[in-house]
C-alpha cells in the first residue's frame, strides 16, 4: 500500500496494485500507447 492510495479512488488504487503485483502489464500499456501516439502522429502528419 503506498501514498497513492490517499489520493486516488479505490478503482484507480486496484489498477495500481495490479500494475505493481504484474510489471510486465506496465510494460504493455507503456508499449501501446507509445505505439498509439506514433500512429496518431503519423495520421496527423499526413493530412498536412
Amino acid at each position: 500500500m503506498g501514498p497513492y492510495y490517499r489520493q486516488s479512488s479505490q478503482g484507480m488504487g486496484a489498477i495500481f496494485e495490479t500494475l505493481y503485483e504484474h510489471p510486465i502489464l506496465m510494460v504493455l500499456f507503456v508499449a501501446v500507447t507509445v505505439g498509439g501516439c506514433v500512429f496518431w502522429y503519423k495520421k496527423q502528419k499526413a493530412k498536412l
